[in-house]
């Protein structure tokens, strides 16, 4: 539940800081909004025209990562409906590989010139992503903190 609770938080507080830089920059907070934007650079282009605006500037990341994150957050919530928070076990790798096909099309097919993608394909297609990723983080950070966990007792009982 602690592991659950503490990557929620982090999710929620990453989707507030997504949003924090434009209305930081739009309160005139250069400083601080350019630590955000810098912060995001590492995990996204950043570029302005394949990214949705909050107080007339781009968010911290694109529609995509935009969706990813979103999503990631609702695979989260609605985690606990579906499995048991206490779950190490991965659902079928197929899942994931299926969830990433439309993000692939979508890329691609805009990259080719196949199509135009827009900021509403690539925050969609992202938000399945990313939904669906939850149900395969949540419980490898489970299984890893049960594993430090285990290692700690049996350290502790050789001394």
């Amino acid at each position: 539940m602690i592991v659950y609770a503490g990557l929620m938080t982090i999710s929620v507080v990453w989707i507030g800081l997504i949003f924090a830089a434009p209305g930081l920059m739009a309160e005139r907070r250069f400083f601080a909004s350019t630590i955000i934007y810098q912060g995001f650079s590492a995990v996204c282009h950043q570029i302005t025209e394949r990214s949705f605006h909050f107080h007339g500037f781009p968010l911290g990341v694109c529609s995509r990562c935009t969706g990813v994150y979103a999503g990631f957050v609702i695979g989260l919530a609605i985690y606990p409906f579906l499995r048991d928070l206490r779950e190490e076990k991965f659902p079928a790798r197929w899942i994931l590989i299926v969830s990433a096909i439309p993000v692939a099309i979508d890329f691609a097919g805009g990259f080719l010139g196949l199509f135009t993608n827009t900021f509403f394909s690539r925050a969609l297609t992202g938000m399945v992503f990313g939904a669906v990723a939850a149900f395969y983080i949540l419980p490898g950070l489970v299984s890893t903190i049960n594993d430090l966990r285990a290692s700690l007792a049996n350290s502790k009982a050789s001394c």
